[in-house]
């Protein structure tokens, strides 16, 4: 089968159907993580305030606009469910499996192409990020479609991609806020450092690149929400959100827990797995090609050559220095090294395309043969063994329902197709489809086991929590959450949720105060640390699995404040910068908001 672009197509949107889309309203929202945007995106629409972030029926700062909008525009058309929540993203995470499918094409050949949209599509971390936390999908992509417009305008000539810079940076800011900009910047800076272009070749980019149109895209992009933010919060958004958040989130003063200099070494390990394992020859193969000096004088070289290293080496480059930037930061995230990811790709899958034709050439035959001979008779006997194994485990080792067992022993079936094809079409000289079937078979049995696998956890973690805040919809009562922040909770309940980690924060009620009755959610592992307050009466509600409702009967509880009441205090502000508070992150809204208001207005 020779590649075309039109197969090439069909195989990537195959890949992506199975691993973005199937499954995706099979299990419910998440905590920590997801549950943040589908609540804030719910109320935006439940407000009608399409500018100001609300969560918990208050103002939320941490993030700005972009993700809410993403999810809010699919819950009008579709009303509110898990479904409408990851539709967007399923199809962001799949643009950016074509965008860089289009970067390796349009640098290497149809082969690297397909090779690097199949290799960011199945990296285990994109496929979990697209499904988990949708922001971080969302600023991947707008960042890595910047990173590539740079590549493809400025280095390659291609003109038709100066527009995607600023749009993709103006999209960027929209969804994180300014880190777009200076993770952009970082990687592009360094590369100069270490490519040293001439000056009539830096000229010559800028020229490309348009940047005084390019500026007015990127402002037309960014300003009207942000000027709209300023004047409907009296500039108090943006000054947490710039200083507190960002500023503050760097400095590890945001997040409470702190992480070792080399985190997302075992992150990289696992996220971009399996093209992990030829990552490493393939950056020292760029950095030594691309760092030689003045290489258009060198034998052998020419302009395009020169070109295509150091298109190769701005995207190794750029993204060793979002890994490396991200490395010094105190606080640590796995979704944190996501933008890396895609340009990884598509070096792994150039350098491979250049190896297997350096494999072809006579001096180089012999011994290609003998290495590729072992890896491929290695992958038939591999895929043999899984192809009689796999479905007998899947069956008896999993417990999931049949459904999810048939998935899986399709999903090793499918694998093992892919190892025993590579081998048969290497011994019919067919590398390049050899390396394919490789890739697509990993993609289609990850898409067959990702819901599976996100049943299950969900299963375990999230599914009893889900039911019982279910059951509180519409309830005329006050909610309140001990020693945990849910925001699925609020999203099930459709109601807002006061988070409370102090049992003396449960009082007992003055005489002739009772209101409406004040129901708390607790976990079985820190309910004794309710029961055994004097004063307090739990009444059990309802109980799901380690998850409980009880009324506390004759008790209220003392509320926290608002983030809009803290960070309007003189001192807040200065305070949470500078790491001197006691409390959690100050962006997270303990506090449930009026929602009375909101009706009112």
């Amino acid at each position: 089968m020779q590649l075309t672009p039109k197969r090439s197509m069909v195989i990537l949107a195959v890949a992506c159907l199975g691993l973005f889309f199937l499954g995706m309203s099979s299990f419910g929202v998440t905590d920590p993580g997801e549950g943040y945007y589908v609540e804030a995106a719910r109320e935006m629409v439940e407000s009608g305030d399409f500018i100001t972030p609300h969560l918990n029926y208050q103002i939320y700062f941490s993030k700005p606009i972009l993700t809410f909008w993403l999810m809010a525009i699919p819950y009008k058309l579709f009303g509110v469910s898990e479904f409408a929540a990851r539709i967007a993203f399923s199809f962001i995470a799949t643009l950016l499996a074509f965008a860089t499918y289009r970067v390796g094409r349009a640098f290497g050949s149809e082969f690297a192409g397909l090779l690097a949209g199949l290799a960011i599509a199945s990296s285990p971390l994109i496929i979990a990020v697209t499904r988990l936390s949708p922001i971080d999908i969302a600023f991947t992509l707008f960042v890595d479609l910047a990173v590539f417009a740079f590549a493809m305008c400025a280095i390659l000539n291609r003109q038709r991609w100066w527009w995607v810079l600023y749009a993709a940076l103006g999209l960027a800011v929209l969804t994180k806020g300014p880190a777009g900009l200076v993770l952009f910047a970082a990687g592009t800076i360094v590369f100069l450092i270490v490519s040293r272009p001439g000056f009539i070749q830096l000229k010559d980019w800028l020229k490309r690149l348009r940047l005084g149109w390019g500026a007015l895209i990127f402002f037309a992009v960014v300003l009207p929400w942000y000027v709209a933010i300023h004047f409907a919060t009296k500039g108090l958004f943006l000054k947490v959100f710039f200083i507190y958040e960002n500023l503050g989130r760097f400095a590890g003063r945001t997040n409470l827990g702190k992480a070792v200099w080399w985190y997302y070494l075992p992150v990289i390990g696992y996220g971009f797995a399996p093209w992990i394992l030829v990552l490493p020859f393939a950056g020292f193969s760029i950095l030594k090609t691309g760092l030689r000096r003045k290489p258009a004088a060198q034998e052998g070289f020419t302009e395009e050559k020169d070109r295509r290293s150091l298109f190769l080496l701005y995207l190794f480059v750029w993204s060793l220095t979002e890994f490396l930037f991200f490395s010094c930061s105190k606080t640590k995230m796995d979704t944190y090294i996501l933008p890396s990811f895609a340009p990884f790709a598509v070096c792994v899958a150039v350098k491979i395309q250049e190896w297997l034709v350096a494999g072809n050439a006579p001096a180089a035959q012999s011994r290609a043969a003998k290495v590729g001979k072992a890896v491929f008779n290695t992958s038939a006997v591999l895929g043999f063994l899984l192809l009689l194994g796999g479905p007998i485990a899947s069956c008896i080792l999993v417990k999931t329902d049949i459904v999810g067992k048939i998935s899986l022993a399709l999903a090793s079936a499918l694998l093992a197709a892919g190892l025993i094809l590579s081998s048969r079409y290497y011994k019919h000289g067919k590398i390049e489809q050899s390396v394919v079937a490789v890739a697509l078979g990993f993609a289609l049995a990850a898409g067959l086991c990702q819901p599976v696998g996100f049943q299950i956890g969900s299963k375990k973690r999230w599914d009893d929590l889900k039911l019982i805040a279910s059951h509180l919809k519409d309830k005329d009562a006050d909610i309140a959450i001990f020693n945990t922040f849910k925001p699925a909770a609020m999203f099930y309940a459709r109601a807002p949720i006061d988070s409370f980690f102090h049992p003396h924060q449960l009082k007992k009620a003055e005489p002739g105060t009772a209101g409406r009755p004040q129901l708390v959610i607790v976990s079985d592992k820190v309910v004794d640390r309710l029961i055994s307050r004097p004063g307090v009466n739990l009444k059990l509600i309802e109980r799901s699995g380690e998850w409980a409702v009880y009324e506390a009967v004759g008790a209220r509880l003392e509320r926290n404040l608002t983030l809009e009441e803290v960070f309007n205090k003189p001192k807040a502000l200065e305070m949470a910068v500078s790491g001197k508070a006691e409390w959690g992150p100050l962006t997270v809204p303990y506090a449930a908001g009026d929602r009375q208001w909101w009706k009112k207005q």
